[in-house]
């Protein structure tokens, strides 16, 4: 009955939060143009800068700018493990893709002031698809034969489905003070909704007792309002710097229960889920005037953030804590090989600050995205047909460290390593409009 509280404790951390790569919660996969540089801090050349650099909007030609853009996702995280129960070593992986993660982006430019508004994924924006399983299948599993106390000794057909969405919607101005100097401000308003499916089957009774089929499906939604400020700074035509500051969002979860065998899951039970602060700095060089440098540095602020807290082999320490704060630090260039090609590419670094990280993996679904540092490749290019139309195709690749091992201290007693890989391939297909 001990390990059935575990997971009482934590089914609803367990399968809500999925994140797509970098750092755990906040994305920086916003737009195709980001897609195929990694770099976009201090850009000022198309509408996503909306979220990228906000008050960078007012250099921009005047008039009236719209981004749109689509990314697939192709997502390889895996586990494997020995239980230690005679079952010998298990190995799940996810199973399908992510076909959509769009963004659209508007802006308004006139004279020295603009406006700008946007719908996007800030966080999110994935499933997490184990129809085999995956070991937090395989822990609850092991927790409800135990609460059967030997009227069943084994479960089959075990899957999980989750999917987490932070659906996001920005409004906002920025204003040039002066030439080269241009300040912005806005809201955002985040809708987040994460969904979570699970089942399997118990079997082998030494009674003859008939299959069981348990299975789970709930919703857990949340709503919260942040803020952006912004600064923009361009010296000679050649130099620009860029700040943005995004404020902390409270998203307190409420759960929708629709289906729940296992007893695992309160309708209307509440638990917090912040999208952490964000402080992300940016500079670009022309070197010439087809080639240009660029560099950004990203800053999360995820130990203030409220995530609840671990009873696992914590004391009850806030998992924000045991995740720690991460950073990203990026470089690239672009160059035009032609009045209508422009190719780009860059490299990006995340470093995460575990505190602890097998007490943060206790936060049971995190093996199924698998969140660790990572180094991801970006390349691409723009074609721009005619005046005010830009297309932009990127790709990405994300490389995670290979074999981590990491130790599920859930499953204490049994002494259980898990062995994690994962790496994504990504694509990007967008258009920049202006009038």
């Amino acid at each position: 009955m001990k390990m059935k509280k575990i997971y009482i404790l934590f089914i609803l951390l367990s399968v809500s939060n999925i994140n797509v790569f970098a750092q755990i919660d906040n994305l920086s996969n916003l737009s195709s143009e980001w897609m195929r540089s990694g770099v976009r801090n201090a850009a000022t050349d198309a509408a996503d800068i909306v979220v990228y650099n906000p008050a960078g909007v007012t250099s921009l030609k005047n008039g009236l700018h719209i981004n749109f853009s689509n990314q697939t996702l192709f997502r390889k995280p895996s586990h494997s493990y020995d239980m230690g129960l005679g079952e010998g070593q298990k190995q799940y992986e996810q199973g399908s893709a992510d076909p959509f993660l769009p963004n659209l982006y508007i802006a308004y430019k006139k004279n020295n002031w603009a406006l700008y508004s946007g719908v996007f994924f800030s966080g999110g924006g994935a499933t997490a698809d184990y129809p085999k399983g995956s070991i937090t299948t395989d822990l609850i599993g092991l927790g409800t034969l135990g609460a059967a106390q030997g009227a069943y000794t084994t479960i089959k057909d075990p899957y999980l489905k989750a999917s987490s969405m932070y659906m996001t919607t920005t409004l906002g101005g920025s204003y040039a003070v002066k030439r080269g100097i241009s300040f912005s401000a806005a809201v955002r308003y985040l809708s987040a909704a994460n969904t979570s499916e699970l089942g399997m089957t118990l079997t082998s009774s030494p009674f003859e007792f008939p299959d069981v089929p348990m299975s789970l499906k709930t919703t857990d939604n949340a709503s919260g309002v942040g803020a952006v400020f912004g600064v923009s700074l361009t010296a000679l035509d050649k130099v620009s710097i860029s700040a943005r500051y995004e404020s902390q969002v409270s998203l307190k979860f409420k759960t929708s229960q629709d289906h729940d065998d296992f007893g695992l899951t309160t309708d209307g039970a509440t638990n917090h889920r912040d999208l952490p602060a964000v402080l992300a700095l940016g500079a670009t060089y022309d070197v010439t005037s087809k080639f240009k440098v660029m560099a950004d540095y990203n800053y999360y602020f995820q130990e203030d953030a409220d995530w609840g807290k671990s009873s696992v082999a914590t004391d009850e320490v806030p998992l924000s804590l045991l995740a720690g704060n991460a950073n990203i630090i990026a470089f690239g260039f672009q160059y035009k090989i032609k009045s209508k090609i422009t190719v780009s590419s860059g490299i990006g670094f995340t470093k995460m600050d575990f505190q602890d990280k097998d007490g943060y993996y206790a936060n049971l679904g995190t093996f199924e995205v698998v969140q660790s540092d990572n180094t991801n490749l970006n390349m691409g290019f723009a074609y721009k047909p005619i005046k005010n139309i830009t297309f932009n195709f990127g790709y990405m690749h994300v490389f995670y460290p290979s074999d981590q091992q990491i130790k599920v201290v859930n499953a204490l007693p049994l002494d259980v390593t898990v062995n994690a890989n994962s790496h994504i391939n990504a694509f990007a297909l967008g258009v920049n409009l202006s009038f």
